[in-house]
């Protein structure tokens, strides 16, 4: 009797955990990507067209936002495969044609700083894009910036006779996909010239990443490639780096190569995380106080 009742309560057991499978997977949608009927875009050939993508959302219009940092620029043409940003419309655009995005980003050599001069032959503008989908924060009136496209290849040439410092660039580009983008050149330091001490060789914007008021750029080069993760706050208008006081950073670390953000330690707060994939594979969390967290390794 006691063994007709183990199996009945066994197979009892088991019907409600089919029962519970199966309403599990009813609450799951999911779908098959369309192999067969792709929409295709196309740009310029040997541009490295498609080495960065973002879907982007406007004004209830659907883009393709491509970046392609091998191409010339029809808005600098006086500037050697600078690297450029195309947008192409999903809808109602029929031959799937992709326009590029003029940015305002200006000529090849201006004198901006004390110590200044900028190249951006070769800079591969765009090799780097992100975006935010929330209601983005205002840096200029009237423009909502949601876009972050980089040029780690960015060069300052003020001291070209003893060297040329790699120190990156960033545009915050308004949601509209038009207009002037907001310059960031957040390893700039006045009269700072020797290459790789400090900043000279950052390379920033080789990754990147967007949120609410925070512009975070990875910056493999500082620190004779220590590395390290450059931040924008968008609210106080201020840079500052994280601190790596706790790293017993190593040189050729190549921190900031990759990086990410979220809430990972808390619901409330922001952290950032840094891959430096030369220092023992490992990853670095950094918390609100721009401090590390935790350290990972593979």
């Amino acid at each position: 009797m006691r063994n007709r009742m183990t199996e009945f309560s066994t197979r009892k057991r088991s019907a409600l955990d089919v029962f519970v499978c199966l309403c599990l997977v009813s609450l799951v949608y999911s779908f098959n990507i369309d192999l067969q009927h792709p929409v295709v875009f196309r740009g310029p050939d040997a541009t490295f067209f498609g080495y960065s993508v973002l879907e982007h959302v406007h004004d209830n219009t659907r883009w393709i936002v491509v970046g392609a940092p091998r191409a010339n620029s029809s808005f600098s043409s006086s500037v050697q495969s600078p690297g450029a940003v195309y947008k192409c419309r999903i809808r109602n655009n029929p031959e799937q044609r992709c326009t590029e995005m003029d940015l305002g980003r200006g000529v090849y050599l201006t004198h901006i700083q004390s110590t200044h001069y900028f190249d951006r032959n070769d800079e591969w503008f765009a090799s780097t894009l992100t975006d935010f989908y929330s209601p983005c924060l205002s840096l200029f009136i009237f423009f909502l910036y949601c876009l972050q496209a980089c040029a780690h290849r960015w060069k300052n040439v003020y001291y070209e006779s003893e060297y040329i410092l790699p120190h990156g660039y960033c545009s915050v580009i308004p949601a509209t996909l038009q207009g002037k983008s907001q310059p960031l050149i957040p390893c700039y330091e006045d009269h700072k010239k020797t290459y790789g001490e400090e900043h000279g060789s950052c390379q920033a914007g080789i990754a990147g990443v967007f949120t609410e008021e925070l512009v975070i750029m990875g910056a493999p080069g500082s620190y004779y490639w220590t590395g390290t993760v450059k931040v924008f706050n968008m609210t106080s208008n201020t840079h500052y780096n994280l601190n790596q006081d706790n790293l017993s950073p190593r040189r050729y670390s190549y921190l900031g190569y990759a990086v990410t953000a979220g809430h990972f330690s808390s619901p409330n707060t922001i952290d950032v995380a840094a891959g430096a994939p030369q220092d023992s594979v490992k990853i670095y969390l950094f918390g609100r106080k721009k401090s590390i967290i935790k350290a990972f390794q593979l």
